[in-house]
């Protein structure tokens, strides 16, 4: 995994995901999906990553999608903060791995 280091940090993956849902939901704001996504700096899916993903055992219920952000996470470790989700099961699952997880302004 490449050096990253201060502010915003997500998964290569998000980058795919947001720019799939702005062109499905509104393609004239591409630019501006674009423009905020160059604000974040963006952790490599690597094969590691995968590797990892693939090897959550029984116990963790997530998706591939999901399992690949939770893994990034545990790759990035000390250098962020936590996991950012307003999925429940991610979230629950997470939080079984010890990853801080965080849902700015969620009703609690």
């Amino acid at each position: 995994m490449k050096e990253i280091s201060g502010g915003v940090i997500s998964s290569e993956l998000s980058r795919l995901e947001v720019r799939r849902a702005v062109f499905k939901m509104q393609p004239s704001a591409i630019e501006l999906a674009d423009e905020e996504l160059s604000k974040i700096n963006f952790a490599d899916l690597s094969g590691t990553v995968l590797r990892m993903a693939g090897s959550f055992g029984e116990n963790i219920s997530l998706g591939s999608l999901d399992a690949i952000h939770v893994a990034t996470t545990l790759l990035l470790g000390e250098r962020i903060e936590g996991l950012i989700t307003y999925d429940k099961q991610m979230a629950k699952n997470a939080s079984r791995m010890g990853i801080n997880v965080l849902s700015p302004g969620a009703k609690v």
